[in-house]
């Protein structure tokens, strides 16, 4: 009697769960200026003389458009 109770009670949890996440979640999607901006800081980063230099600016780009994809999605 107790694990189906407590079987219950979980599977409820998780139901209640589900439903507080589709009901309150946003769809998701990221700005299309945040691929623009990664694409034309790439181009940038192309142009470095050397290869250390155009990975250093490889990855500041991609911290960029990680930082543009959150902003878009949580809006902060």
């Amino acid at each position: 009697m107790f694990s189906s109770l407590t079987r219950l009670s979980r599977a409820a949890l998780i139901a209640g769960l589900v439903l507080i996440v589709l009901g309150v979640g946003k769809p998701a999607r990221a700005n299309i200026t945040c691929f623009q901006d990664l694409r034309d800081c790439y181009g940038r980063a192309a142009t470095r003389e050397n290869w250390v230099d155009m990975w250093l600016a490889g990855l500041d780009c991609e911290l960029a458009f990680t930082d543009c994809t959150r902003r878009a999605l949580i809006g902060r």
